[in-house]
Order: structure tokens, then sequence, then C-alpha cells
């Protein structure tokens, strides 16, 4: 099994890609045509620059004092909308599907703090609830799991739920098959046949691998920054009870036979005719 690379190394060797990428565009375009692909560089520069300051924060966040708390990954989507175009409580999706990964930290009687990480592999063993200590500053929080390892920051850290999504927690509900490797290979491929394909048509070849390395690494470096979860096998640990919501029941007087379960009043009694008589 391939050993799993961390956050920091994979967002630096996106980084490191991206910026090289971008500077050898000009290069590659003072023999033919810009093509579409060039459309990707600001874009990639930006995304880029975005990064190096969210490492920056990391930076200053791992040297703070760690607090104690306790850790619910969720898995988050976009609500469905009504026919008004305003989200209702009873059209909410809480299926997860996209797979945005979020951290959910409770500390006693304080607020909940929210914040987007970036997805590890041995997330997916996490449902219900961590003991982590909580290193925050510069607006962000990295969390270290007992017994698992570091979970990094891919957004702020809000003390309001999320908006526009719905939260669920790692484990709770069954997810659609809605990311899969199969879906993502047939969105970049399309992609690249849209910006290198112009270029395989004038017989630049060199220009078309550009474009190629530069969708992938620009895809990676956008999922790394929305805290996607990528495809793959889904951990079968149950979560903590009382921290998923079920449907609702029957209750527990009704399992058990009680007068929630007993005949209507309507209804004819059963008994035999000397017990009817008493």
């Amino acid at each position: 099994m391939i050993r799993p690379v961390s956050a920091p190394y994979r967002v630096t060797a996106t980084v490191v890609a991206l910026l090289g990428l971008s500077v050898a565009a000009p290069f590659l375009y003072r023999t033919g045509p810009v093509g579409y692909a060039a459309l990707l560089v600001p874009l990639g520069l930006l995304l880029a620059l975005a990064w190096l300051v969210r490492l920056g924060q990391w930076l200053l966040a791992s040297r703070a004092q760690p607090w104690p708390a306790r850790l619910t990954v969720h898995l988050a989507r976009g609500a469905q909308r009504g026919p008004t175009g305003r989200v209702a409580a009873g059209d909410l999706d809480v299926t997860p599907a996209g797979y945005a990964v979020w951290a959910v930290l409770r500390r006693g009687s304080a607020p909940q703090l929210h914040q987007r990480v970036v997805w590890e592999r041995w997330l997916r063993e996490l449902s219900g609830e961590h003991r982590v200590l909580v290193r925050r500053r510069a607006g962000v929080a990295v969390l270290d799991v007992e017994g698992r390892g570091r979970v990094w920051p891919s957004s702020f850290t809000l003390r309001r739920r999320p908006w526009g999504v719905v939260l669920t927690p790692l484990g709770g509900t069954p997810a659609a098959g809605d990311l899969s490797w199969w879906r993502l290979l047939t969105v970049l491929v399309m992609v690249v046949a849209l910006l290198g394909g112009p270029a395989v048509g004038r017989g630049d070849h060199l220009d078309a691998v550009w474009a190629a390395g530069y969708v992938v690494v620009l895809a990676l470096g956008v999922g790394q920054w929305f805290g996607v979860m990528p495809p793959g096998r889904r951990s079968r640990a149950r979560p903590v009870a009382g921290k998923v919501p079920a449907p609702r029941a029957a209750s527990a007087k009704t399992q058990r036979g009680g007068p929630a379960a007993a005949t209507p009043k309507n209804s004819r009694s059963t008994g035999t005719p000397k017990t009817r008589r008493r």
C-alpha cells in the first residue's frame, strides 16, 4: 500500500507545480498561437497565492498553545431549494454528496467551532466524537487527533454553521456514489480535450501535454482548498449513539406492547365470555 502523503507536502507540491507550469507557459507560446489553456494561468496563480497565505496561517497556528476539545467530522453538501428559490426545512437533502469535509469542535459550554479541513486518508475511520488538541491562531485551527495525526484547515474557523450546506456526521447517513473515480476521470478528460484538443489538431503536442498537466494540478489544488473527500471505500464503523439523526421510530412502549400498542377503543374485545362479564 502506498504511504499517504500529509497535507503540507501535498499542498506545497501543488503550489510549486502551479508556479512552475505558469512560468513555462510564455515559453510554450513563443512558437505557436496562444490556446484556450492559457486562460487557466490567472486562476492557477490566484490559487497558488491563496495557498501561500494559508500555509503561513498553518505555520503560525501550529506554534500556538493547545487546548482540549471534542471533534466530530462532518460531510457537507448544498441544500436543495424549493419552488420559490428559498431553502426550506422540508427540502433539505441530508445525503452527503460532493463530500466537503468539516470539523465541528465542542468545548464545554463554549460555542461550537466549524472549520473546513484538508482531507487525510485516515479521516474515513473518524466517525463519532474524538479527543483533539486545538492550536488556534491567525484565524485558523490546527487539530491534533489523539492516536491518529494532525488535521490541517482549509478555511477560517467559524463560530456559526456554514451557510448554504447541510452537515451530516461522517458515517451517519449512507452516501450516494455521486463522486467516483470514473466520473472524476470523465470530467478531467473532457476539460483536457476542450483545452488541449486545438493544440493536438495543429500538431503542438507539447502544448497539449502542458494543458493536461495544468488541468490535473489545478484540480488537485482546488480539491484540497475546498476540503473535498476523494472517492474511496467508506468506514464501516458506527457513529456514537445520539450523534446521528435517525428516522422516527415507534416509542418504547409501542415496541414492548404497552398502551400505545393496545387495540382501538371502537374495536370489540377479544377475551373469553367469562372475562367479558367481569
